[in-house]
């Protein structure tokens, strides 16, 4: 019998995203601050930033639009959820439409936030941030090991090129999450006994983390952009 690669190891993993708990993503609160009535979540998962504005006083409509609905997990009661490719179909009126974590994942991100704009009076956006100089020490960003995305995370640059693009205009900007130089650098590939390979690594940290002292980089975007 032919042995299938899922078979032997495991292929399929969601980094826990599925459910917040305690962990509160950092654009959840502006969006309780940007939000301009009804919402419209584009890749709502399993809709957890609905119940964080409900609890939090909000009490606008919710509608969630994902790919597909995911088993295991409970559905909040008021969410409208609606399963489907969000650029083949017809968006539902309302105020804001979100973007999180979503661009990323898409083939057309112009396209998408194209129509957002135009269905909407703003649009909140999160995407990845791309650090290219950790790369060059070896630094693996988090949002590297997802299989699910289709570019490498997005410049500054690009953000401002992306929304002008697709007729928009930031109003407001941010980077959250810092991470520290060293976080995910790769071990030393050598021979040599595994003291010196600690002792190598600690030097190693202690390089970056003096030679980044003065720099501080940032894993998330999160904007709010208006149609020109």
């Amino acid at each position: 019998m032919k042995m299938r690669i899922n078979d032997v190891v495991k292929t399929q993993f969601d980094f826990g995203w599925k459910k917040w708990g305690k962990n509160i993503p950092g654009y959840a609160e502006p969006t309780l601050k940007h939000q301009k009535g009804d919402i419209l979540d584009i890749g709502c998962a399993t809709c957890e930033l609905y119940v964080y504005l409900r609890k939090n006083g909000w009490n606008g409509n919710y509608y969630g639009i994902d790919i597909k609905r995911y088993p295991g997990y409970d559905y909040p009661d008021g969410a409208h959820l609606i399963i489907g490719d969000p650029m083949e179909m017809e968006f539902p009126p309302v105020d804001t439409i979100v973007l999180y974590n979503i661009l990323e994942h898409v083939d057309d991100p112009v396209g998408l936030l194209e129509k957002a704009l135009d269905s909407s009076k703003n649009v909140l956006i999160n995407i990845p941030k791309r650090n290219e100089e950790l790369w060059e020490y070896g630094v693996v960003e988090f949002h590297q090991l997802d299989k699910t995305h289709k570019n490498c995370g997005f410049s500054t640059e690009e953000v401002y090129k992306l929304c002008d693009i697709a007729g928009g205009r930031l109003v407001d900007y941010e980077e959250f999450i810092e991470i520290k130089p060293t976080f995910g650098l790769a071990s030393w590939n050598s021979n040599l006994p595994k003291y010196a390979l600690i002792l190598l690594n600690r030097i190693s940290f202690a390089i970056l983390n003096l030679f980044f002292s003065s720099r501080k980089f940032y894993s998330d975007i999160w904007c709010e952009v208006v149609k020109k």
